[in-house]
């Protein structure tokens, strides 16, 4: 009996053997053979084939639809391309390290988390190759209008700004204060939030009562205006040049497969081209692009979310990178110009140290894609054969194709004496003290440079008019000291003309009414008051 169970043991032992070897052979030879039978069979029974697939780092923000488009990815499939998005959730710091190591060979950035998230790694491993867009109300500070009238009711030592750190939406508020006078706002000043969706939270169930402002995006920006009681104290339509994003390329992969990344940027023109000329279909797109990377959007939202958002053509471009300037490139800025004055708010409101580049901010980014679609007359609203700048094999007859332009800056129009009483006032501009020599009007050499830095500042708020106010003081004759006032004025506002800011969007006055607050020669000095029409 002992032997015939033994027997049985080594006959069960020696099947589970045989069953285990059958196995291993099945799993190590026989399915990868399988494996690579169907990967063979859906090549050669499938349609689409790529030789190449390009990862670009992203997030939700719906600015970048057209680049996620359906659009593009036909057309890159036509070279044989495929783009694959990885979204880390708007994290720009492990974007830039992505890119440093290439994880990821193309990643879209505002400029502004672009040069945070570099300063943070030490390093900026990749070029600006085009701009994408810039935003144009889709970011926005608001607030209740109990606790935060004005912008001025920031000057607060309670008050704080609700945002997301290290977002788009942070830098609007360090531009607030750095462009506006805020003396009492405390240095602690930001409240984090968890993005747009959270600092919404975070309004509606705050005091009114509370000097709190908050930074959201779209479409949490519609949502909070219609909030009762909450009003809009500053929108990224009144800046110029701050908040634009771009598409960074890993510096290797674009010295080593330019071709590709022209391949890209062209399909990316080509797409914009056809969206920007058809509304519905941009509507459209922001809608189901919400849907498989964001929020779902409701029609009102997504068409709030599209007159947020400035889509840049081929031409603006061009005319950004420094490729055509002039009369051709209207008033755009040029790359140069946004990096640098982005690097002095960012320094200025102690973001980062100090500026990375050292003023030279073409390091950062790389005109010679650009360049040859101009040299070679690319025009995204045509596709031809000949391979330089179009889709070879493929010809599309346009003979009334539109030509793109430069969109100028709506321009603010010249106001009645009437009007400007009803200009409603916005906030004292931040600068420092403007000099004067001693009883007279004439502006002390060390002042000029304040005054060239308020130009700038004006040029980046193209939506505001200005009064420059001239101070009064007590001590004296009433009569003459509101002459010299006058004079003061008027000397800081042609200062400002000659520096290029148009005429009509500034009044000089002399103060009706003299100041307890400033003392002595202090207090002969002059300031500077942003208006705007009421939102």
């Amino acid at each position: 009996m002992e032997a015939k169970t033994k027997s049985r043991m080594v006959m069960v032992a020696s099947w589970l053997i045989i069953i285990g070897i059958l196995g291993l052979v099945y799993k190590f030879v026989v399915e990868p053979r399988l494996g690579s039978r169907r990967e063979k069979l859906v090549e050669n029974t499938g349609t689409q084939k790529y030789d190449h697939e390009i990862k670009v780092a992203h997030d939700s923000f719906p600015g970048y639809a057209i680049l996620r488009s359906d659009a593009v990815k036909n057309l890159l499939g036509r070279q044989a391309i495929k783009l694959t998005f990885v979204d880390d959730k708007a994290d720009y710091v492990r974007r830039a390290r992505d890119l440093k190591s290439g994880k990821v060979q193309m990643a879209v950035f505002t400029i502004d988390a672009y040069l945070k998230a570099g300063s943070v790694i030490g390093e900026f491993p990749g070029s600006i190759v085009l701009v994408i867009d810039e935003s144009k109300g889709a970011d926005a500070i608001v607030a209740h209008k109990r606790g935060v009238p004005s912008i001025p009711n920031l000057s607060n030592p309670k008050a704080r700004i609700v945002l997301t750190p290290d977002s788009p939406s942070e830098t609007l508020a360090r531009i607030m204060i750095n462009t506006m006078s805020l003396p009492s706002l405390p240095t602690s000043w930001a409240s984090d939030a968890n993005g747009a969706e959270d600092v919404y939270k975070k309004l509606k169930s705050a005091d009114p009562g509370q000097p709190a402002a908050y930074v959201l995006w779209e479409p949490y920006v519609t949502k909070a205006l219609a909030i009762d009681g909450v009003h809009l104290l500053l929108d990224s339509s009144k800046l110029k040049g701050y908040i634009v994003d771009v598409l960074v390329v890993q510096r290797e992969f674009l010295d080593t497969q330019r071709e590709l990344v022209t391949h890209i940027v062209q399909a990316y023109l080509r797409a914009n081209y056809d969206y920007s000329n058809q509304s519905e279909g941009l509507l459209s797109l922001i809608e189901s692009d919400a849907k498989q990377y964001g929020d779902k959007l409701n029609s009102n939202e997504a068409s709030q979310l599209v007159k947020g958002i400035e889509w840049r053509n081929t031409v603006e471009n061009y005319a950004h990178f420094g490729i055509i300037s002039g009369n051709k490139a209207k008033d755009s800025e040029k790359l140069e110009t946004m990096i640098g004055k982005i690097i002095q708010v960012l320094v200025k409101t102690k973001s980062i140290a100090s500026d990375p580049f050292s003023g030279n901010y073409g390091n950062l980014f790389f005109e010679g894609i650009l360049r040859s679609l101009r040299t070679d007359d690319f025009h995204p609203g045509v596709l031809n054969t000949n391979g330089a700048g179009g889709l070879e094999g493929i010809l599309v007859d346009t003979p009334n194709v539109a030509e793109e332009k430069v969109r100028e800056e709506v321009a603010l129009n010249p106001l009645s004496d009437d009007n400007w009483t009803t200009l409603a006032p916005v906030a004292a501009m931040k600068i420092e003290p403007i000099q004067f020599g001693r009883g007279n009007a004439r502006i002390l050499p060390g002042s000029k440079r304040a005054l060239t830095d308020i130009a700038t500042k004006l040029k980046s708020f193209p939506q505001y008019y200005l009064r420059v106010v001239g101070h009064t003081r007590k001590e004296g004759d009433p009569t003459a000291n509101k002459l010299l006032a006058t004079q003061r004025a008027e000397a800081a506002a042609k200062a400002l003309k000659d520096a290029g800011i148009k005429n009509h969007r500034i009044r000089a006055i002399a103060s009706t009414r003299t100041s307890t607050k400033m003392q002595g020669g202090a207090a002969q000095s002059v300031t500077f008051e942003l208006l705007g029409k009421p939102y």
